[in-house]
C-alpha cells in the first residue's frame, strides 16, 4: 500500500471510512429489525440472546475503530492489520448466520459485502484467501447445524452457490481494482508530468529576456515574468511590488498601443521609446483564447535585439554581395586599369590624352577602394563574440595602431574604472581603425597635428550599466546640415573617399548590439561614441 499512487491511497482510505460506518450501521439495523419483527423474522431464531450480544458487540467495535482509535486511517492501510480485521468480520457475520439457522436467513449476502470491500482495500491474492475463509466458515456453520439439530434444513446447495458468488465477487473486484490502480497510477504520473512541465515552462518564461505579461479585459496586470518586471518600472516611474502585481494598471504608453491593436490586430505597431532612456521596445499582443474576448498576453521585446538580428542578416547578405562584386566588378576593372596603364606608357599618346588616361586610372582606383571596403566588411573569421577588458585591450590596440598606420602625433587615452565589453574583436578593430583614421586626418587638417583623445568608461545612469568608448578629435567638426547623412552609404565630404567607412562601422557596431553615435563635446569638438551592451545582458 505504501508504494501505491496517492490518488489510489485516497480512494482506499475513503472505502475504509465507508466500511467502518457499515460496521456500525449493519448491527444496528439487524437489532432494530429483530426487535420490531421478532415473531415473524428468522433473525436470531436459533440463539436470540447470542444474536443480540453479537450485534451489540459488533456495533461497539465499529464505533471504537471509527471514532476512538488514534490514527485509524493509517492503521487500516496496514495490509496485515486490515486482513485480520476482515477475517474477524467474516467470523462475526458467520456467527450471525448460525444464530439465524443458516444461510436461508439471507444474512450470507452481508459476507459478499465484506469480500467485495476486502478485494478493494487489499490488492492481490489475499482477497481470494478471504473468499476461501468465508466459504469454509459458512460450510462449517452449515455442517454444525446439520449435526446438532434434529430437523436441520438442507441448505448445502445454497451454501455452495454462496461460496461460488464469494469467489466470483473476489475475482471480479480484484480485476476491477487492478484497473482502478493502473488508472490512478497513470493519472498521477500524468499529473506529475504536467506539474513538472508547468515548472519548466514557468522557469523558461521567467528567464526569457523578452518581457511577458498578462492583462485582463480592463487592462489590469495579472501576472508577468522577470523581463517585464524590469521594463515596466521605466514606464511607470516606480518599482513594482511583487506582492501587489494584480493591482497594477498597464502604463498609458502600452495601453494606447493595446487599444490600437484591438481596433486592428493586423496593424504593424511601431516601437515605443522608453522614458528617460535611449531604448526602444517592440510590442506584440495575442489573446490567450482567440475565440473569446479573453485575457491578453503582451510581449515586450528590446528593439535593439531585433535590430541586431536584422543587421546580422544584412551583413550576411552583404557578404554574398561582395562575392558577386569581386567577380563582376574587379575583373573587368582590372582589365580597364591594365589597359589604361599600357596606353599611358605608349609613345604615340599625345599630351592632351595623357590627362584623360590619368582620370581613368584615378577612378579605377576609387572603384577598387569601394570594392575593398565592402569586402572588408565580410572578411572576418572570428564571428563569435567574447568578453574584452578595454583596460588591457585598448592600450595594446593603440600601440599597434601607432606602429602600423600613418602620421600619428599623439593619441591620449584614459580609462574610467574597469570597462568590460562583449564584442567580436576583429570587427571592433575595424571600427576603431576607421574612426582613428578619420579623427587624425581631420585634426591634422585644422591644427597641423594628428591628435586624438580616447576615453573609455561605464555609464550607470538610470541603473542601466552601459560601457562606452569616446573618440574625440581636434578637427573642425561635422556641419549640422551633414549630420543626418553622416552614416549613409557613399556619403562623403572628401574627394578621394568612398563614403562607406562610417556606414560599415555603424553596421558592425549594431551587429554587435552596440551603438555608434556622433555628438559634440562641451568645447565643440567632434566626438564619436560607441555604446556597448553590458556583457551580462548581451544576446550575442
Amino acid at each position: 500500500m505504501a508504494s501505491s499512487p496517492k490518488t489510489y491511497r485516497e480512494q482506499i482510505s475513503n472505502v475504509s471510512v465507508v466500511y467502518n460506518v457499515y460496521r456500525i450501521v449493519l448491527p444496528l439495523v439487524l437489532l432494530v429489525t429483530y426487535i420490531s419483527s421478532r415473531e415473524t423474522s428468522q433473525l436470531g431464531v436459533l440463539a436470540p440472546n447470542l444474536f443480540v450480544q453479537i450485534n451489540t458487540a459488533y456495533a461497539i467495535y465499529g464505533v471504537i475503530i471509527t471514532f476512538f482509535t488514534p490514527g485509524s486511517r493509517k492503521l487500516l492501510q496496514n495490509q496485515h492489520v486490515l486482513t485480520g480485521m476482515l477475517i474477524g468480520d467474516i467470523f462475526i457475520v458467520t456467527m450471525l448466520i448460525y444464530t439465524s439457522a443458516g444461510v436461508g436467513s439471507g444474512l450470507g449476502l452481508f459476507v459478499i459485502v465484506t469480500i467485495a470491500s476486502g478485494s478493494i482495500m487489499i490488492r492481490g491474492r489475499i482477497s481470494t484467501f478471504l473468499a476461501a475463509v468465508a466459504t469454509l466458515a459458512i460450510i462449517y456453520s452449515e455442517l454444525y447445524l446439520a449435526l446438532s439439530l434434529e430437523d436441520a434444513p438442507n441448505q448445502f446447495i445454497q451454501t455452495g452457490i454462496l461460496g461460488m458468488i464469494l469467489f466470483t465477487t473476489s475475482l471480479y473486484i480484484q480485476t476491477l481494482t487492478d484497473r482502478i490502480y493502473k488508472a490512478a497510477e497513470l493519472a498521477e504520473k500524468q499529473a506529475s508530468d504536467i506539474v513538472d512541465l508547468e515548472k519548466l515552462n514557468n522557469e523558461i518564461i521567467q528567464r526569457m529576456r523578452t518581457g511577458v505579461l498578462v492583462v485582463d479585459s480592463e487592462h489590469r496586470i495579472m501576472t508577468m515574468n522577470s523581463g517585464a518586471r524590469t521594463s515596466l518600472p521605466l514606464f511607470l516611474g516606480k518599482e513594482i511590488d511583487s506582492q501587489a502585481t494584480q493591482s497594477t494598471t498597464l502604463p498609458s504608453a502600452l495601453e494606447e498601443q493595446l487599444s490600437l491593436w484591438k481596433i486592428n490586430p493586423n496593424r504593424q505597431l511601431q516601437p515605443i521609446v522608453v522614458p528617460n532612456s535611449n531604448k526602444q521596445v517592440q510590442l506584440n499582443f495575442a489573446f490567450l483564447d482567440p475565440n473569446t474576448d479573453s485575457n491578453i498576453i503582451i510581449f515586450l521585446e528590446d528593439n535593439r535585439q531585433i535590430v541586431q538580428r536584422v543587421r546580422q542578416m544584412k551583413l550576411a547578405s552583404l557578404g554574398r554581395l561582395t562575392a558577386s562584386i569581386a567577380h563582376e566588378v574587379r575583373n573587368p576593372l582590372g582589365a580597364i586599369s591594365h589597359a589604361s596603364q599600357l596606353l599611358k606608357e605608349s609613345e604615340n599618346v599625345v599630351e592632351e590624352d595623357q590627362r584623360m588616361i590619368e582620370i581613368i586610372l584615378d577612378h579605377c582606383d576609387r572603384i577598387n577602394m569601394i570594392v575593398e571596403d565592402v569586402l572588408d566588411a565580410s572578411r572576418h573569421d572570428d564571428t563569435s563574440p567574447s568578453k574584452i577588458s578595454l583596460n588591457d585591450w585598448l592600450p595594446r590596440f593603440i600601440e599597434n595602431y601607432r606602429a602600423t598606420h600613418g602620421p600619428c602625433d599623439d593619441i591620449d587615452y584614459s580609462l574610467e574604472g574597469e570597462v568590460i565589453v562583449n564584442a567580436i574583436t576583429g570587427q571592433l578593430e575595424q571600427v576603431l581603425n576607421n574612426l582613428f583614421d578619420n579623427g587624425l586626418r581631420y585634426s591634422k587638417k585644422l591644427t597641423g597635428k594628428a591628435t586624438l583623445q580616447v576615453i573609455a568608461g561605464v555609464d550607470t545612469k538610470d541603473d542601466d550599466i552601459q560601457p562606452f568608448l569616446h573618440i574625440v578629435d581636434d578637427g573642425p567638426g561635422i556641419d549640422e546640415e551633414a549630420e543626418p547623412l553622416l552614416f549613409e552609404p557613399f556619403h562623403t565630404t572628401e574627394a578621394t573617399g568612398t563614403g562607406l567607412g562610417l556606414y560599415i562601422s555603424k553596421e558592425l557596431c549594431e551587429a554587435n548590439q552596440s551603438q555608434l553615435v556622433y555628438s559634440r563635446t562641451d568645447k565643440g569638438k567632434s566626438r564619436f561614441s560607441i555604446y556597448f551592451s553590458h556583457p551580462k545582458r548581451s544576446m550575442l
